[in-house]
């Protein structure tokens, strides 16, 4: 792929521009659209909530993608919020199979295998995925944020951004916050300065656009931060406050 088509392309993604992307790889002749293109599109689709046509997309180049677990992630993501859990958890569980320390796909094959038990659907078990039963009632504690372990030790503390206190972000969206992944990072960064400072540099951001993720190689300081971070973000007059004091990325 061209650098600078790729380097305009990251460009429109990080600032929520996915018409843009679409419109633009949808010029590109068909015959010019490589496996990285066709991903790139899929995503934009993904991220309008067009999930039908980016699985068509992600299907096209299936062939290339079978080893790529970014690609079965973003399959699996389409598949999970078509409420479609039986294949998100085939598609999570390949990617937790070919990358085991990816903490966004471990956390979707829980989301999807616990959506899946609430709408009664049959489960299907591709790969086993070691289930950590101190964090599930953590887990149950911080919803809809939620804790994965890694095989190295440390836990992640993950959110798929969209919904949750989307609110909070749109008080200064004049300012350029959309309550991406970003700026979740923003937010949670000045809550640990201000109200955890000990835990500083012991929890450690590292989000995404779409996704927030905090870490840390230390359980006890996850846990407690995890379930701080929630009781603030319940709290409105508080997390409003630590939110104006965010700086956008």
């Amino acid at each position: 792929m061209d650098k600078d088509l790729l380097k305009q392309l990251t460009l429109w993604h990080n600032k929520n521009q996915h018409d843009k992307i679409i419109n633009k790889i949808m010029e590109i002749p068909e015959a010019d659209k490589d496996y990285d293109l066709v991903c790139l599109l899929a995503r934009a689709l993904n991220n309008q909530e067009n999930y039908k046509e980016a699985i068509k997309y992600f299907l096209s180049v299936q062939k290339q993608g079978q080893h790529d677990p970014l690609w079965h992630f973003r399959l699996g993501y389409a598949y999970y919020y078509l409420k479609q859990y039986k294949e998100a958890i085939a598609t999570f569980e390949q990617v937790v199979a070919l990358d085991p320390e990816d903490a966004h796909g471990r956390r979707f094959l829980e989301m999807s295998r616990n959506a899946a038990g609430r709408a009664g659907n049959e489960m299907v078990h591709i790969a086993s995925v070691e289930q950590d039963e101190g964090l599930l009632e953590a887990n149950e504690e911080i919803n809809p944020f939620g804790l994965v372990s890694h095989n190295n030790g440390s836990i992640s503390m993950i959110l798929g951004v969209g919904e949750y206190k989307h609110e909070i972000f749109q008080t200064r969206s004049q300012e350029g916050f959309e309550g991406n992944g970003y700026d979740w990072g923003s937010l949670a960064a000045v809550f640990l300065k201000e109200r955890m400072p000990h835990l500083v540099h012991i929890v450690r951001f590292d989000p995404e656009a779409d996704m927030f993720a905090a870490y840390s190689d230390d359980r006890e300081a996850i846990l407690s931060f995890a379930t701080a971070f929630k009781g603030a973000c319940e709290d409105d007059f508080l997390i409003k406050d630590l939110f104006s004091r965010a700086e956008l990325d």
